[in-house]
């Protein structure tokens, strides 16, 4: 049974011994397991990204975590690299564990480091702890030099071993290369002078869970109590899986031309250990046959399954789509467990976390971005009788928010180059009647929020009132504009964000306003609610909300008052669980993106009837969207036949938008039409969204790229 409270922190989790043991600590503990190249998904654990060679990095996670156990797997393990690449091998082996004592010297857990066999020379074998450090290669030293940081921390265990078991990457310990090479019928070369007492990683495992609860400190041998050479081996292994052993030829290790010298006799007196846990550690034979037994279980497919695989198989590939992981739904479900789903602290801690990444003081959260959108108007005082500017190409809910206030939307042109809204056409369209200009950065460009801030105050000199800047960011979270992340509120009153399945990050449905305005954050907060507040400071009857009892007034528990005509438009503590776990990882969403819009420009922008997007130099897009602009009539293929033909290879597409005022709805109630933004209907004839989401796979991005070439050069 998992015990409340205690944690484990296991670093190369994407390796073998990482990975196997956090599927037998899961259990037991709440397990995060930290990877740096190879992503992995473990049932019933955390995984996250880290660079344990970044101290800010490991310290952060180590402090957000609180765990009471680390294992720290993660090194650089080959031996012929780390003596080819000492760099690397110094910065992983060495750097890396440095890193990590420091980040814990003033914590109380326990930190237990794999060390390796490779630390002995291995000339006389049966090495015990107390024998001369004198390794033969760098790893060996790598490894050594590991320890000694290690021993800095007084909590610490150190176990010197060699190991084997289920690769959860395509890489093959040497049980499991040899198991392979046999079940093909290939004869292998196995070392008859090379000696070792390696252990399986599951039985590793159990002793390191009989350290812990007898918190054992200090430097040990850990690997199997017999040993023998690596022919031995193989032949052990083909007699456990019924295999010709007639196929394993054996050799002298002098025979192979490694690039680090190795030791020959490796094995290791594992008696101070046994001694310690009085527990006797399994032979040799009883390693392989716990290997065995695992397998016919199907412990190496189950393993397999966990790693995450390049998403090239899909049968249709969407324009965009969600990526969710093991830790996004596990904790999803630890809110499900717990006392409170909705109005509960998880959605104040996704408000502080999206207030802080994006650098604005205050973020209500809401069940969507129209939502948000909504309540940023009526907390802005739109009413009949307003204006609101905002752009043509968009959703059409950054136009329909003025309307749900009575007031009228009045359509900016684009600008040419970004497709946002252009700062002259608001210029030419401000006036006495506008209330707020609703900028919408379209596809994750920013619009240029400078110059939009300049004309609104230059108006509210003129008019002499009060002009909101509402910027609808539902593209943009994570750009940056004028080196200041969109949301900051630097030239807006609010900021809103969606977190629809498609955008940057999802809560599934939700959205959120970010503001700098103390006044507003306060009606925001109400209206999101029904227009109630439980804040004595904005009661009107503050003398109703108390009770004298015991000549002392007490506030009256149940006291609330409606002060404005709000709206159900909260969110819940499950889906800002979500929120929270997806934010963890928008760094890496965009660069993903970010990539995968490389290799389109690299292919596109060599035609001269397509367009590829514009970044403008003082943006860094997120890249919500690639928008293509097509001269369809040029390659002679209407838009409609091209995506038709891109959705029966797997491909969607979209049209990223049909012009807000030209919709029936507009064009009825507010005299709108054809030809009032010249440019957003110009590029709307051709527009067109490719693929682009950050679990797309190389395979994928290559198969949209291929099916659009065979159309275009048809």
């Amino acid at each position: 049974m998992k015990t409340d409270n205690l944690r484990m922190l296991i670093t190369g989790v994407s390796g073998l011994l990482g990975n196997n043991l956090a599927l037998y600590f899961r259990d037991k503990y709440e397990v995060l397991g930290l990877y740096l190249t190879c992503p992995v998904n473990i049932k019933g654990i955390y995984t996250e990204k880290c660079d344990i060679s970044d101290l800010f990095s490991i310290k952060k996670i180590i402090l957000e975590f609180k765990p009471s156990v680390i294992i720290h797997c993660a090194s650089l393990t080959n031996i012929d690299q780390c003596e080819i690449d000492k760099e690397l091998a110094k910065t992983i082996n060495i750097i890396g564990t440095d890193n990590i004592v420091k980040s814990i010297l003033d914590k109380n857990l326990k930190l237990i480091y794999i060390s390796s066999d490779s630390v002995y020379d291995g000339i006389k074998g049966n090495f015990s702890e107390d024998d001369e450090i004198r390794p033969q290669n760098y790893y060996g030293i790598s490894k050594y030099e590991g320890e000694l940081k290690v021993l800095m921390y007084k909590n610490s265990l150190i176990l010197r071993t060699n190991l084997f078991g289920w690769n959860i990457q395509n890489k093959k310990s040497l049980a499991e290369w040899i198991l392979e090479e046999l079940k093909m019928n290939h004869q292998i070369n196995c070392f008859k002078d090379a000696y070792f007492s390696s252990i399986y990683t599951f039985e590793l495992a159990k002793v390191i869970d009989i350290a812990i609860q007898h918190n054992l400190k200090g430097i040990y041998n850990c690997g199997s109590s017999t040993s023998c050479s690596k022919y031995e081996f193989a032949l052990k292994i083909a007699d456990y899986f019924n295999l010709d052993k007639k196929l394993i030829k054996p050799i002298s290790i002098d025979e192979f031309n490694f690039k680090a010298k190795r030791g020959k006799n490796l094995t290791l007196n594992v008696m101070k250990i046994q001694k310690a846990l009085d527990y006797r550690l399994p032979d040799i034979n009883q390693s392989i046959e716990a290997f065995y037994r695992d397998y016919k279980c199907g412990l190496p497919d189950f393993i397999k399954n966990n790693q995450v695989k390049k998403e090239n198989n899909f049968e249709f590939i969407p324009y965009g789509r969600q990526w969710i992981n093991e830790n996004d739904i596990l904790s999803v479900t630890n809110v499900l467990r717990s006392n409170r789903l909705t109005q509960g602290p998880i959605v104040e801690k996704f408000e502080r976390a999206v207030a802080e990444y994006c650098g604005a003081k205050y973020a209500i959260a809401t069940n969507s971005g129209t939502s948000a959108l909504h309540i940023a108007c009526l907390a802005a005082g739109i009413n009949e009788g307003d204006e609101v500017i905002t752009s043509p190409i968009t959703f059409v809910a950054s136009a329909n928010c003025a309307v749900y206030c009575r007031a009228k939307p009045i359509f900016a042109d684009i600008d040419k180059k970004t497709y946002n809204i252009s700062p002259e056409e608001i210029d030419k369209k401000i006036s006495s009647k506008t209330k707020a200009i609703i900028a919408v950065h379209f596809a994750g460009q920013s619009c240029d929020m400078k110059n939009i801030y300049e004309i609104v105050k230059r108006a509210e000199k003129i008019f002499g009132k009060k002009i909101f800047i509402i910027e609808d960011a539902c593209h943009a979270l994570g750009s940056i504009y004028n080196n200041t992340k969109v949301g900051s509120c630097v030239f807006s009153d609010m900021t809103i964000l969606s977190f629809h399945p498609v955008k940057h990050i999802t809560t599934g449905e939700g959205g959120m306003i970010l503001t700098n305005d103390e006044e507003l954050y306060k009606k925001l907060k109400r209206l999101r609610s029904h227009g109630i507040t439980s804040n004595v400071e904005e009661f009107t009857y503050k003398e109703c909300a108390y009770t004298l009892a015991s000549d002392k007034e007490i506030l009256n528990p149940w006291y609330y008052e409606q002060i404005d005509l709000g709206y159900n438009y909260r969110i819940t503590d499950i889906q800002c669980a979500l929120g929270i776990s997806q934010l963890k990882r928008l760094k890496e969403f965009i660069h993903r993106r970010r990539y995968i819009v490389e290799r389109y420009n690299a292919v596109f922008d060599g035609f001269e009837f397509i367009k590829t997007p514009l970044e403008s130099e003082n943006c860094k897009s997120n890249f919500h969207l690639y928008v293509l602009l097509i001269d369809f009539d040029a390659i002679g293929i209407n838009r409609a036949y091209f995506m038709y033909e891109l959705k029966k290879r797997g491909i969607q597409t979209q049209v990223h938008y049909i012009p807000v005022h030209t919709q029936p709805f507009y064009r009825k109630h507010f005299n709108t039409n054809w030809g009032d933004c010249p440019n957003a209907e110009d590029y709307y004839r051709k527009c067109l969204s490719i693929p682009l989401f950050p679990a797309m796979g190389d395979e994928e991005v290559n198969k949209v790229i291929k099916e659009i070439l065979s159309l275009i050069k048809k």
